[in-house]
Parts: structure tokens; C-alpha cells; sequence
């Protein structure tokens, strides 16, 4: 029985792998890409004005993340919702993403007075929404080469 049912969860998950590449499925970022380097394009999922700034830090290894950003990003929104943020200083490898709206227009990433949560929308690489404790580099590394477009979603 167990048998008959990891078949049917290998032809599921091969049928979803399938239905992502078909034919006439296209990617919204695609129109972002760069062959000569890889590209971030971070979107909101909520209403947000153009012009205001997402600030991006990149990191490179478990010892840095969320402490010192091996590179800083910004970029304005687009009609669209979307910062896009080319990455041209960036060799191929793996990396952390962290993106922020800068909502005041401050520079910072501010937070709150209870437990330092932040109060401008925050985003990591891999969609790592944080819980109880801060993401870990591990949880939000991506392989990034060039031509990649890297989506990070702010969440409101």
C-alpha cells in the first residue's frame, strides 16, 4: 500500500514539475533578465506607491547574514510594483537576499519599541517568512549565475 501511494505522490509531483514548463507558460520577470549578469526584482503583493525605495542587501555566508551585507542595492518601485535591482558587481554563486520598502523615506529599516519587529514591509530570498526567530542563511540562499532574475516578494 505504502508503495501504491509513493508512486501516486512521484506522479504528482512530476505532474506539477510538467505543468511549469509547458508550453505557453511565461515568466512575468523574464522581461527583466540579463544575459551578462543576474538581476533582482523585488515585487509587493500589496498597493504601494511608485518612487518610494527597496533597499536590497546581499550576503555570502552564514557568518555575515543579517550582520555584514556583502552588497547594498536600491531601486525604486515601478508602476507595476516592482524594484529591479541589476546585480552586475555579483560573480555566480550563492547568496542571501534581504529586501525592505523604505515606506518614510528614512534610509532605514525601522522597527518597533516591542521585540525590534520591523514596521516597513521585510522580504527574504526563497519566500523565508520569519516566525519566531530570524531567518537563517541556509533557508534563504539561491544560486545565483548570470541572466538569472531573483524574485523576492514584499508582503504587507
Amino acid at each position: 500500500m505504502r508503495r501504491v501511494l509513493g508512486i501516486g505522490v512521484l506522479l504528482v509531483v512530476a505532474g506539477a514539475a510538467h505543468a511549469d514548463s509547458a508550453p505557453g507558460i511565461v515568466n512575468p520577470f523574464a522581461k527583466y533578465a540579463d544575459p551578462a549578469f543576474a538581476v533582482a526584482a523585488v515585487k509587493t503583493d500589496f498597493v504601494a506607491a511608485p518612487g518610494q525605495a527597496v533597499r536590497l542587501s546581499i550576503y555570502d555566508s552564514e557568518d555575515a547574514f543579517l550582520h555584514e551585507a556583502r552588497a547594498k542595492h536600491e531601486a525604486r518601485l515601478d508602476e507595476d510594483g516592482v524594484a529591479v535591482l541589476p546585480l552586475a558587481d555579483l560573480e555566480p554563486g550563492e547568496y542571501a537576499f534581504a529586501a525592505y520598502l523604505d515606506q518614510n523615506g528614512d534610509g532605514i529599516l525601522n522597527r518597533g519599541k516591542v521585540l525590534g519587529r520591523p514596521k516597513e514591509p521585510v522580504a527574504f530570498s526563497n519566500g523565508v517568512i520569519p516566525k519566531l526567530r530570524k531567518p537563517r542563511y541556509n533557508e534563504t540562499k539561491v544560486a545565483v549565475a548570470p541572466g538569472d532574475v531573483v524574485v523576492i516578494t514584499l508582503k504587507d
